[in-house]
C-alpha cells in the first residue's frame, strides 16, 4: 500500500529532475508536450513471461487522384499494428488497389500497380524508398508523377516518413522523352494543384534539340554514406545542384556530396570530393538486357587512403551504388575499378556481395542500409538524446533498443561524451519479457537487473530509469512504461525512485 509518505517524495523528487536535453529527432516532436513525471498509482495488469505484440491501430490518409484530375483526393484510412516497414507496405499496396467511384480515379488506371522485388520497401530514418512494378513504367511521364506525388503525400501523413523516393523495377524514372530528368526525392504536396506541379517539373526539362549538359538542375536527393564504424551505411536527404543533366554530371555531383556528408560526420579526417581520387570521368554504357551503367575508376591506392578517412571501401561502394542507382534515371548498375581492375566483390560487417562481371546492383545492398533511433545515454551527468544507429527494422522493437541501451554508445558516441546509462553487466537475457496495453508498455526485467540497478547506485538510480522510459516512449509510440522484476512491481530499489505504478514519457527528466 502506497503511503503519504512516498507519495510526498515522489513528488519532490520530480520536482527536483528537470534538466534540459538536446533535440529529440523526432519529426514533429514540438506537438508532443511533455507529461509529468510521477509513478502513477499502483496497476493490475499481469507482467508478461515473454515478449507480445507491440503497438496500436493509428490512422493515416489515402492520397488518391481526384476525376478532375487537378487535385489529390483524401480518404483516412485505419491501419492495424506493424513495424513502420509493414505498415508502409500495408499502405501502398490499399493506396494502388482503391477502385474508381464518383470522386477518384484508380492510380494507373486499368493497369494494377504492385510492390517489386523481395524487399519493396526501405525505411530509415525519415527516408522511405518504395520499389514499384513494371506496370508503373506503362504510365506516361505526367501520369507516372503524379501517382508518385499522391504516394508521397500519402506515406508523409506518417509521422515516421518526411521524403520518399519511387523505383521502378529496380531503377529510377526520368521524367522526360530522353529518360534524363531525375525526379528525386518527393515530400508530401496534400493541398497542391497537380497540373502546376507537373508545370513546375516540365520547366526543369532540356528543351528539344538541345544539349542535357547544359541544363542546370537543382533536386532533393538521398545521399548515403559509409558509417565510421563499417556496419554499413545511412542516409539523409539534401538539395542539390547539378551543372547539368546527363548520367556522368549528375554522378560526378552525387560522388562529391557523398563525400561531403561523411565530412560533416568526421570532421577533417571525412573524405574529400569523390570525383578528385577517380582516374577519368565517370562513363555510362547501356546494357544489354536494359538499363544503364556507370562505371567509376578510382585510383589503384584507394583502399589505404579510405583506411585513413576512417571509411573501408565495403561501404563506401554500398553507399555509392545506392545512392547512384536511386538518383539517376535508367541506372541499374553501377562498376567500380581501380584503375583497371573492376571489383567483383566486397565483403564487410553485414555480409558478402558478389558481383558477376563486376555489375554492382542496388538490390544486392540492400541489408546494408541502417536506420537509427534517439537512444538516451548519459552526458556530464544528464541525459542526452543521440541518434543512434541501428538495424533499420529493428528502431521500433523496445527489446532491440533496450539491447543498444545495454550495449552502451558506440566508440563515435563515446568520443562525443556519451557514457553508459545502465551497468555493462546487464545483458539482454534479463529482459524477461515486453507486451503492450493500450499506450503502455510493460516490461518485465530479471531479479539480476533489480540488483544490478541497486549496485549501481542512488545517483544513477534516475538516469537509468528514465534513460529506458525516454528511448522507448521516443520509438515505440507509446505514453508509459511499466516495470516488473521476475513478475512483480518493486516499490524502490536503490534509492528514492518509486518504481511501482506507471511511468510517463518525458524527455525533460533526469537526474543530475
Amino acid at each position: 500500500m502506497r503511503t503519504s509518505r512516498k507519495k510526498m517524495l515522489c513528488l519532490m523528487l520530480a520536482l527536483s529532475m528537470t534538466l534540459c536535453l538536446a533535440g529529440c529527432g523526432r519529426d514533429r516532436e514540438e506537438e508532443r508536450q511533455p507529461a509529468p513525471a510521477l509513478s502513477m498509482p499502483e496497476v493490475n495488469w499481469t507482467a508478461p513471461d515473454g515478449d507480445g505484440v507491440i503497438g496500436q491501430t493509428r490512422t493515416a490518409t489515402l492520397y488518391l487522384r481526384g476525376r478532375n484530375d487537378l487535385q489529390l483526393v483524401p480518404r483516412e484510412i485505419t491501419l492495424a499494428p506493424a513495424e513502420i516497414h509493414e505498415t508502409v507496405e500495408m499502405l501502398v499496396t490499399t493506396l494502388m488497389n482503391v477502385p474508381a467511384d464518383t470522386e477518384v480515379n484508380r492510380w494507373g488506371g486499368t493497369r494494377p500497380i504492385t510492390l517489386y522485388g523481395e524487399e519493396p520497401v526501405e525505411v530509415s530514418g525519415s527516408i522511405c524508398t518504395v520499389n514499384l512494378g513494371t506496370a508503373a513504367l506503362q504510365l506516361n511521364s505526367g501520369d507516372f508523377y503524379k501517382m508518385c506525388v499522391g504516394l508521397a503525400t500519402t506515406l508523409c501523413s506518417l509521422d515516421e516518413i518526411s521524403f520518399v523516393n519511387v523505383l521502378a523495377a529496380d531503377q529510377s524514372v526520368g521524367l522526360d522523352v530522353s529518360g534524363t530528368l531525375a525526379m528525386g526525392s518527393l515530400t508530401a504536396h496534400p493541398d497542391e494543384n497537380l497540373p502546376v506541379l507537373w508545370e513546375q517539373i516540365e520547366a526543369r526539362r532540356t528543351p528539344l534539340g538541345e544539349d542535357a549538359g547544359q541544363t542546370p538542375l537543382s533536386s532533393m536527393a538521398t545521399l548515403y554514406y559509409p558509417m565510421t564504424d563499417g556496419k554499413g551505411v545511412g542516409c539523409e536527404n539534401r538539395i542539390l545542384t547539378f551543372s547539368g543533366q546527363t548520367p556522368r554530371q549528375l554522378a560526378s555531383g552525387l560522388l562529391n556530396a557523398i563525400g561531403d556528408v561523411r565530412k560533416n560526420q568526421v570532421g577533417d579526417a571525412g573524405l574529400p570530393g569523390l570525383d578528385s581520387l577517380m582516374v577519368h570521368e565517370p562513363l555510362t554504357s547501356e546494357l544489354e538486357e536494359g538499363g544503364k551503367l556507370i562505371t567509376l575508376s578510382f585510383r589503384k591506392d584507394m583502399s589505404a587512403l579510405l583506411e585513413a578517412w576512417q571509411t573501408d571501401l565495403p561501404c563506401l561502394t554500398a553507399a555509392i551504388v545506392m545512392t547512384l542507382t536511386t538518383f539517376i534515371p535508367g541506372v541499374s548498375a553501377v562498376s567500380i575499378r581501380l584503375e583497371d581492375t573492376p571489383l567483383t566483390e566486397v565483403s564487410g560487417t553485414p555480409g558478402r556481395v558478389t558481383a558477376l562481371g563486376g555489375l554492382m546492383r542496388r538490390n544486392m545492398f540492400q541489408s546494408w542500409l541502417r536506420g537509427s533511433a534517439t537512444v538516451y545515454y548519459v552526458q556530464n551527468g544528464e541525459l542526452q538524446a543521440a541518434q543512434h544507429p541501428m538495424n533499420r527494422k529493428q528502431t521500433e522493437d523496445p527489446r532491440a533498443l533496450l539491447a543498444e541501451l545495454m550495449h552502451g554508445p558506440t566508440e563515435r558516441e563515446s568520443a562525443h561524451g556519451l557514457e553508459a546509462s545502465m551497468p555493462s553487466e546487464i545483458r539482454e537475457d534479463d529482459i524477461l519479457g515486453i507486451s503492450a496495453a493500450g499506450d503502455t508498455l510493460l516490461v518485465n526485467l530479471s531479479e539480476g537487473f533489480r540488483s544490478e540497478i541497486q549496485t549501481w547506485g542512488k545517483d544513477r538510480e534516475a538516469l537509468l530509469c528514465y534513460s529506458i522510459v525516454n528511448t522507448l516512449g521516443m520509438n515505440c509510440r507509446a505514453s508509459r512504461v511499466c516495470f516488473f522484476f521476475e513478475g512483480k512491481q518493486q516499490e524502490t530499489i536503490a534509492g528514492d525512485i518509486y518504481w511501482a505504478g506507471e511511468f510517463l514519457y518525458n524527455p525533460a527528466l533526469g537526474k543530475n
